[in-house]
Parts: C-alpha cells; sequence; structure tokens
C-alpha cells in the first residue's frame, strides 16, 4: 500500500472506533452506568477517546512500519544491449571486518534485454570505499 493510503486508513480506523464506541456506549443501558444524561455523555466520550486512542496508536503503527525510514533504499534499473548494472545497499563483504548491515527497507528492481547484465548486492560492494557506498 503507498504511504498515503495507509494513512488515510489508520486515520478512518481512529475515527471510526471512536464513532462506534461513542454510539455503543450510549445505546448500552447497563446498571453501573450513570443515570443522569449530561454522566452519560462524559462516560461514552470517556470511553470512545480511549478505544480510538489505542486504535489510532496501532493503526499509526501499521502505517508508519510500512513508510521509508533512514537507510532505505530504493533502486530500479533497466538495462539492455552490453549494458552492465551493479546495484548496492549496504555491505557486501561478509565476515568480522564488515560494517553493520543499515536498518531500513531494501528494494531492487531490475529489468535486462539482450546481453546486458546486472549484479544486485543488499550492501557495500567493496570497490567503492569507504563512505561512497552510503551516496
Amino acid at each position: 500500500m503507498q504511504r498515503v493510503a495507509r494513512w488515510v486508513v489508520a486515520v478512518c480506523a481512529g475515527a471510526g472506533s471512536f464513532v462506534v464506541c461513542l454510539w455503543a456506549a450510549r445505546a448500552a443501558r447497563l446498571g453501573f452506568l450513570p443515570r443522569a444524561e449530561a454522566d452519560r455523555w462524559v462516560v461514552a466520550t470517556a470511553f470512545a477517546t480511549t478505544v480510538a486512542a489505542l486504535v489510532g496508536a496501532a493503526a499509526g503503527w501499521w502505517a508508519q512500519a510500512g513508510t521509508e525510514g533512514a537507510g532505505a533504499v530504493r533502486q530500479d534499473v533497466t538495462a539492455s544491449d552490453d549494458a552492465r548494472v551493479t546495484q548496492v545497499a549496504g555491505d557486501r563483504r561478509p565476515g568480522p571486518g564488515a560494517p553493520a548491515q543499515r536498518p531500513g527497507v531494501r528494494d531492487q528492481r531490475a529489468r535486462a534485454a539482450g546481453r546486458a547484465r546486472i549484479t544486485q548486492v543488499g550492501g557495500d560492494d567493496g570497490t567503492t570505499g569507504p563512505g561512497r557506498g552510503e551516496q
């Protein structure tokens, strides 16, 4: 899902849960609820606000989880004829001397035609030098 669509769903879930909980708390005729009309509105609003905050927090976490953060990498390439393409998103060198992988999204897409060659690496290819692979 796109970023905006996720946030629209999150906001609608929070607002919808508020409306449903407010209606349910007002419609319920339970013995422990206050009898005065104004008090019933206060209790219903407090209940609906609490539930909407919980739903909104969960939906907001879900919406944020689908977005790109620091360290996110999106690469898209099309190669044809005798082209050679290398895509790198972190560190390709294995072993104890290799830097830790950066957190984030790694999305590499490639299309090739003819005799094109594409290499995709989920890290630094080890040939760009220190710091240059992160540009």
